[in-house]
């Protein structure tokens, strides 16, 4: 299947790109330390002893995508902190190992390589890599799962042995363009990177999703994120009647374009995937009204509980995250991966002397697991990679992400799903 290029594609555009930031040397987390301690009753100590449970990850934290990934595997560890300090996993703790490939094939290999064959992971969990193409085949080879995390990489649709913890690019590009029909709009457009001729390959999955949604005209374009102004594509946009606007490129050019479109007196409404949206889109009048879709609930909704329970945790064991303008909706994702498989083990009841292949077992006995509302409910089928057909929906409305549908995700019918694939195969 060409999966593997669209979905690549959209990856290169959703991420804002910014200045580089080391994550600093790999680490070993037990996340049982001194953080952990804080968040027991002073009267009970709940820290798990002996044996760990051993997983790890292999997040893009420094490189090209460090502005918006650079706290990526504080995130990883804030969630093995919280199990630890709930009492482990089964009275067991887990221990998180995060190696950072700076988004290069040759260090995510050799990370790979180490977590399985010197740490002895049973499996990755909360996956970040950017560079995941470069060992996906290794891991799989061993055996290894790769539980949740960046649910929009190219193994989550095609590999049975990775466990999404949110829909795939396929389903968010379909709600994309569902959203602007919900809308009430007419014509879509979708103005996609320039800089990489895998930018392109954005176009026929729009464009199939338009056609699949129906009742939609499209057209598609391409921008540059050095252009001085987006004067041309705006006006193009504008003589052809688009009223749906899809700036898949990184969230300053986004809000470049949409601002140099208001200049021109255009103003169609933007729409998007959720990774593109800034914090600094809540206050710019030319975004009010900015609808996006996500992989998983909105990371700023605290009425759903599995969200709540992320932020709190987040505030205690990444104090301060929250408030940087980098933060967004990609660190609630390693996060949703950590959640998984806590639901995994608890119906497997994994133990330090479980295989990977008890990893799979576990996650094969959830049913319509929903993570508590950080994602739409999934269950995993063995032998099958994971299809997740549903999708969450955002807008920004008086200067704040809310969720719309209230909060609950919407999904694509099989003969939606059937056809969307079918044209993409």
């Amino acid at each position: 299947m060409r999966f593997k290029k669209w979905t690549a594609a959209l990856m290169c555009a959703a991420l804002s790109s910014g200045a580089l930031a080391a994550c600093g040397d790999d680490e070993e987390s037990a996340g049982g330390g001194n953080a952990s301690t804080s968040a027991a009753p002073p009267a009970e100590d709940k820290t798990p002893k002996g044996d760990p449970i051993v997983v790890g990850a292999i997040c893009s934290c420094s490189g090209a995508q460090a502005a918006v990934l650079s706290e990526i595997k504080e995130v990883n560890e804030a969630w093995a902190k919280s199990v630890n300090a709930k009492g482990g996993i089964n009275g067991h703790p887990v221990k998180m190992i995060v190696k950072d490939d700076a988004g290069e094939p040759a260090k995510a290999l050799a990370a790979a390589k180490e977590l399985v064959e010197k740490d002895k992971v049973v499996a990755f969990v909360g996956m970040f890599s950017l560079a995941e193409a470069a060992w996906e085949k290794y891991v799989s080879g061993k055996g290894i799962p790769v539980v949740g995390g960046l649910s929009i990489s190219p193994p989550f649709l095609s590999n049975p042995d990775w466990f999404p913890s949110g829909s795939n690019q396929v389903t968010a590009t379909f709600g994309t363009m569902q959203s602007a029909k919900d809308a009430g709009k007419k014509s879509v457009g979708v103005l996609y990177c320039a800089e990489s001729p895998v930018c392109a390959q954005l176009d026929p999955l729009a464009k199939g999703a338009a056609q699949v949604v129906g009742g939609l005209a499209y057209k598609s374009g391409k921008v540059s994120g050095s252009a001085p102004n987006y004067t041309a594509p705006c006006l193009s946009m504008k003589s052809a009647g688009v009223d749906a606007l899809y700036a898949a490129s990184n969230s300053s050019v986004v809000q470049r374009l949409i601002n140099d479109c208001a200049k021109q007196g255009y103003k169609p409404l933007s729409i998007g995937s959720i990774n593109t949206v800034g914090s600094d889109w809540f206050d710019n009048p030319n975004l009010e009204g900015a609808v996006s879709v996500s992989s998983n609930a909105n990371y700023t909704d605290e009425s759903v509980p599995g969200v709540k329970e992320y932020m709190d945790a987040i505030d205690q064991y990444v104090p301060g995250l929250r408030e940087k303008d980098g933060y967004g909706s990609n660190y609630l994702q390693p996060w949703a991966g950590g959640k998984l498989f806590e639901a995994a083990a608890e119906a497997g009841k994994f133990t330090p002397k479980s295989t990977p292949e008890d990893i799979k077992a576990g996650l094969y006995q959830l049913k319509d697991e929903t993570l508590d509302g950080l994602m739409s409910p999934t269950t995993f089928t063995k032998g099958k990679p994971t299809f997740v057909p549903c999708y969450f929906g955002t807008k920004i409305e008086g200067g704040k992400l809310v969720s719309t549908d209230g909060g609950k995700p919407k999904c694509l019918t099989p003969e939606q799903v059937k056809t969307l694939t079918a044209g993409l195969s």
